[in-house]
């Protein structure tokens, strides 16, 4: 269920950012209706909010946040968020700022969407760009990331082999930490 659910996301945001043209023709609910659906993925994209409890409507071009965040930062970056999506020519940010609610996210052992899709993007983009380099056997290397822990598995030629594929992991966007699991083979 879960893989669905992120697929059904993926395909979403996928299927909003590749039709702004159509946007442009939209009118009335159709047009709204888009506009929501695009500032739903906005935020469900952003790993500093909990999109699960910010609701979102929008009416005639005017986007309205209700729900709650932990704090005044929060709210001004949802406030943002709606502001900066095209379409949307106004915002009633009527977010209540509870100092006491705790991102559910922060107990729950399963991962955000948005923290998933960064993994998924940084083990695609970093395999990519091992293969791309010349002095890699990228087909040797392993990699994984979790939490924006990227973990390196495999054999390597030698320890300039190792130290390239680290760095090259260390200096990938959105990664907090390598684990060098690299072995060298002669």
């Amino acid at each position: 269920m879960k893989f669905k659910m992120n697929s059904l996301a993926i395909l979403t945001a996928t299927t909003l950012i590749a039709t702004p043209v159509l946007a442009n023709d939209w009118q009335g609910e159709a047009s709204d209706a888009w506009l929501d659906g695009k500032l739903e993925t906005s935020l469900l994209l952003n790993t500093e909010l909990n999109n699960f409890k910010i609701d979102t409507d929008i009416e005639n071009g005017v986007a309205v946040l209700t729900g709650e965040v932990n704090n005044e930062t929060q709210k001004e970056l949802a406030g943002e968020i709606a502001n900066n999506i095209e379409g949307i020519t106004s915002v009633q940010n009527n977010l209540t700022v509870n100092e006491n609610y705790r991102n559910e996210e922060a107990d729950n052992d399963e991962k955000s969407f948005s923290r998933a899709w960064h993994d998924m993007t940084v083990t695609a983009g970093l395999k990519m760009e091992l293969a791309a380099h010349d002095t890699l056997e990228a087909t040797a290397i392993d990699v994984s990331t979790d939490n924006g822990v990227v973990t390196l598995k495999g054999n390597v030629k030698n320890e300039t082999e190792r130290d390239l594929a680290v760095e090259m992991a260390k200096g990938y966007d959105k990664v907090v930490d390598v684990k060098d699991e690299l072995v060298i083979t002669n």
